[in-house]
C-alpha cells in the first residue's frame, strides 16, 4: 500500500521531468532560431526544477512533522509514565506496602490485607480519567503505537473492573486478582516504553 502511494504521489514528478528533457531535446534536434531556443531551454529548465522544488518541500514538511511527532510522543510518554506511578502509588498503599520502590515481582499480595479506603479508590478513579483523557488525545494525533495502545487500554480495564468490584461485590479476593494483574500490565509497560533507561539517562543528565 505503502509503495502504491509512493508511485502514484511521483508520477506528477516523472511527467515533468520526462517533459522537461522532451522540451529541450526537441528545441536541440528541431528549433534553429535563437530566441525560441532560449524559450525553450527556459520552459524546460523550470518542468526540470519544479521536482526538485516540490521533492525538497516535501521533504522538509516530513522532517518538521517527525520531530514534531517525536516531541508530542515523548511528551505524551511522559504523561503516562507519571498517571501510571501515581495509580501504582495507589495501588501499594490499597495493598499495604510503604516502599513505592518495592519490584512488582516481589509484592506479595495478601487480599485479606487489603485497604479499601475510599481516598484510594477515588485517587485511582482520578487517575483512571486522567489516563483515559491521555489515551484519548494520543489516539488523536496517532503517536503511540499498538503495542503501547493495547497495554493502556488493558490497564484501563483492570482498573474498572477493581472499581466496579468494589462498587458493586466487594469482593476482596477478586479485588486481589485485578490489582494483581494491573501491576503486571504496569510492569508490562515501564518495560515496553524503557522506563528504567529513561529514568537513568535522565539522572544522569540532571546530575551533568
Amino acid at each position: 500500500m505503502k509503495i502504491g502511494n509512493l508511485l502514484l504521489k511521483s508520477i506528477p514528478y516523472v511527467l515533468s521531468i520526462a517533459g522537461g528533457i522532451f522540451v529541450f531535446d526537441f528545441a536541440q534536434d528541431y528549433l534553429h532560431d535563437p530566441s525560441w531556443i532560449d524559450l525553450s531551454n527556459n520552459v524546460a529548465a523550470s518542468l526540470l526544477a519544479i521536482p526538485l522544488v516540490f521533492l525538497f518541500y516535501d521533504y522538509s514538511n516530513y522532517l518538521v512533522t517527525r520531530r514534531m511527532n517525536k516531541h508530542q510522543q515523548t511528551k505524551i510518554i511522559n504523561m503516562l509514565d507519571d498517571c501510571l506511578l501515581k495509580i501504582l502509588g495507589q495501588m501499594k498503599s490499597v495493598i499495604g506496602l510503604v516502599r513505592i520502590e518495592v519490584p512488582m515481582q516481589d509484592i506479595n499480595l495478601n487480599y485479606k490485607k487489603l485497604n479499601l479506603d475510599p481516598r484510594y479508590l477515588r485517587a485511582i478513579k482520578n487517575q483512571l480519567n486522567n489516563l483515559e483523557d491521555i489515551l484519548y488525545r494520543s489516539d488523536k494525533i496517532s503517536v503511540l503505537d499498538p503495542q503501547h495502545t493495547q497495554i493502556l487500554s488493558f490497564i484501563a480495564q483492570e482498573l474498572n473492573q477493581i472499581l466496579n468490584e468494589c462498587k458493586f461485590h466487594n469482593s476482596s479476593r477478586e479485588i486481589a486478582r485485578y490489582i494483581e494483574t494491573t501491576l503486571s500490565i504496569i510492569d508490562d509497560w515501564f518495560y515496553a516504553t524503557g522506563y528504567t533507561t529513561r529514568r537513568k539517562n535522565s539522572v544522569k543528565h540532571t546530575k551533568n
